[in-house]
């Protein structure tokens, strides 16, 4: 899936310098944040947004057109520019290079543009909006589309040759309302956060000091690495400390048999005590734990804790739960609706699985009324994160003597 840029940089409100001693490990302590490299980023507010992109310094959320309203597209990023800022007006100079660079491209024709440093007198940021028409790309009714972008690139307040940068753009033959628009953006730059720019081994000195956040960190980074073994020691002595992320990671490495010799027994154990402590990945964890490992099983309280993980907004739980009540598995009463709004909220934060599974559902009507084209968005979305057979049915679909458009999974008790 291609989505077009019209700009590198967007926009984000800082935090305070202060808080940065507070933040400079942070963990992925609650759904619905995600965290880059050097900050940390609230998904969209609103329904409908799916996390089709995310390295370790980018996002990108899409929230795709549909009867009632234009397509939009909210990035975040870091980077290191090659020519690098230390001002508010150096910052400005560049952003203003960027957007002259991309409006080089005859397919765009600016209408409007506004670029200003940010009058916060505690921050080195640029405020921008930017209104183009995209004459290569048209509207269903013939229009050309015009794109509608806010945004605000910000020197790192602790490394200020890093810039992060967020924006939020809309997409359509008529944009929608400028104010709403505004404030939209306002909410979702609000949901960005700083924290030191550290990456690597450069967590280990503050691992070594007893630092639990450092110490997960340090082990996720391992777990990355070729020797996934030497991260167990880490995310021990983060768990000894009550820290619920590594409690959570080590039951996933007994539970998995990862970089640890598998202990189902155990996984619930440590799972549990994070799960108790109102922790999402936990609840969500422990309730697959209970329903899928034979040596744990316990359906009602997988059954409870799909629940409450779900509530508290888990992709893991809610795909779960989903996939209980549109198929009626575990002892659970069969509801396909109620079980596809779940499987949707999966699906909307990056739940691969659910993807695949909401392309079923919204393609054979399950649950959902019958839509072709949202299903195949939904199908590409899971091939784009690795799913095998969501790959599988859009390959087959490439072949000559295959049908013009990808066939829809079936909604059954898939991989």
């Amino acid at each position: 899936m291609k989505i077009q840029k019209t700009v590198l940089f967007s926009c984000l409100v800082l935090s305070p310098l202060a808080t940065l001693a507070q933040t400079q490990a942070p963990a992925e302590d609650k759904p619905g944040r995600v965290v880059l490299v050097p900050m940390s980023v609230e998904r969209p507010a609103g329904a409908g947004w799916a996390l089709v992109r995310r390295t370790d310094t980018e996002l990108v959320f899409v929230r795709p057109a549909d009867k009632n309203r234009n397509s939009r597209v909210a990035i975040s990023s870091s980077k290191v520019p090659e020519k690098r800022a230390r001002s508010a007006e150096e910052l400005t100079a560049y952003v203003r290079e960027d957007l002259k660079k991309n409006a080089g491209d005859k397919r765009f024709e600016v209408l409007s543009e506004d670029v200003k440093p940010d009058a916060a007198a505690d921050r080195k940021c640029v405020r921008y909006h930017q209104r183009a028409r995209d004459l290569g790309a048209r509207s269903p009714d013939g229009k050309a589309q015009v794109i509608d972008l806010h945004g605000l690139a910000c020197l790192h307040p602790a490394d200020e040759g890093i810039v992060m940068a967020t924006t939020l753009s809309e997409r359509g033959s008529a944009v929608g309302d400028a104010a709403a628009m505004a404030d939209e953006a306002a909410r979702f730059f609000a949901g960005v956060r700083p924290h030191a720019p550290l990456r690597g081994d450069d967590w280990q000195p503050l691992a070594e000091k007893g630092d639990a956040n450092a110490q997960v960190w340090l082990a996720r980074k391992l777990l990355q690495g070729s020797k996934p073994e030497d991260a167990i020691a880490w995310l021990v002595r983060a768990a000894d400390q009550g820290h619920p992320d590594a409690q959570t990671l080590l039951g996933l490495a007994y539970l998995t048999g990862r970089a640890a010799k598998r202990n189902p027994q155990e996984a619930v154990k440590l799972l549990r005590i994070a799960a108790e402590k109102h922790y999402p990945k936990a609840e969500g964890l422990l309730a697959l734990a209970q329903i899928s490992a034979p040596e744990v099983r316990n359906e009602e309280d997988g059954r409870r804790w799909a629940a409450k993980a779900a509530a508290d907004g888990d992709p893991l739980g809610q795909a779960l739960l989903g996939e209980l009540l549109v198929f009626g598995r575990a002892g659970m009463e069969k509801n396909a609706a109620e079980g596809a709004a779940w499987v949707r909220k999966a699906a909307e934060q990056a739940d691969a699985r659910a993807q695949y599974l909401l392309a079923g559902l919204l393609s054979n009507g399950v649950g959902v009324e019958k839509d072709p084209a949202q299903a195949r968005f939904w199908l590409e979305l899971a091939a784009a994160q690795g799913h095998a057979e969501a790959r599988k049915i859009l390959e087959q679909a490439k072949r000559p003597a295959g049908p013009a458009a990808a066939p829809a999974p079936a909604p059954t008790e898939s991989k």
